[in-house]
């Protein structure tokens, strides 16, 4: 089995490393990055990596369609097919994968993407700032452990490569036969699942961090459309909305404090 990552990574300097410390340990096997800084980034940062990831320097907004689509057809064209890929996630640096009852990802593949279900989508669960003002050099995911309670709807596709066809956004995919599905075994069309399901699997998004963070990352526009930065957006009440503090979830930062402490002995 040879599950993979793809994402595509603006503005990340400092967040970089810990995504990809912390999917080699889930148990991806490579990941596919794409560097959308104009001038080479991220293959010098993570030089110590070379092994299990692939950069491509992916720069600017002025591709066919938007750059984020762009790096997936991208990624189809020159990876998908022609590697021994098995199964695929795209998600973000802000993104992580929780695994609440499986010790890999290969262990969670091997118990749920089987027969009809070709993919699982996995529900975002917000984290907030918990708390904090201040943008600090700890890791992201032991920073911030308070989030919404209930999760959100909003998907990304975790799937088996063989009956994809093609992506539908950068959330879900089209498949030639079979369901994705969610843990729950219900099935969603789309790129949303309202029958949210976080007792297995849940994709933590650091959406906020503080409100430093979130204003300076907000320059970079984004990836999934050619928008231009709105320059008279209301900063702070788009943080206040994504701000969500409800309840404390520790999944993601016990997990990369036992990676710390395996790199430790």
């Amino acid at each position: 089995m040879n599950p993979v990552i793809v994402c595509i990574a603006k503005k990340e300097h400092d967040y970089i490393e810990e995504f990809v410390k912390y999917n080699l340990a889930l148990g991806f096997k490579h990941i596919y990055l794409y560097d959308n800084e104009d001038i080479p980034t991220y293959e010098v940062l993570l030089n110590k990596y070379k092994d299990n990831i692939t950069v491509i320097h992916f720069p600017f907004n002025n591709w066919y369609k938007p750059v984020q689509y762009a790096a997936l057809d991208h990624f189809i064209n020159t990876y998908l097919w022609t590697t021994d890929i098995t199964h695929v996630a795209h998600i973000d640096i802000d993104e992580y994968i929780v695994l609440k009852k499986h010790n890999n990802i290969c262990e969670f593949i091997n118990e749920y993407i089987v027969g009809d279900c070709q993919g699982i989508g996995m529900n975002w669960r917000f984290f907030g700032s918990s708390g904090k003002t201040e943008k600090t050099n700890e890791p992201v995911t032991m920073r911030f452990t308070m989030c919404e309670n209930a999760g959100n709807m909003h998907i990304k596709t975790l799937f088996k490569k063989d009956n994809f066809i093609s992506w539908g956004t950068c959330h879900n995919v089209i498949l030639s036969s079979g369901h994705i599905k969610s843990t729950n075994n219900s099935i969603i069309n789309g790129h949303f699942n309202y029958d949210i399901d976080l007792n297995v699997i849940q994709l933590n998004h650091y959406k906020s961090k503080t409100f430093p963070e979130f204003k300076y990352i907000r320059t970079r526009g984004r990836a999934d459309v050619k928008e231009k930065i709105d320059e008279n957006e209301n900063i702070e009440e788009i943080f206040k909305g994504f701000n969500t503090n409800e309840i404390e979830d520790l999944y993601a930062h016990n997990f990369y404090l036992r990676i710390l402490s395996l790199e430790n002995k």
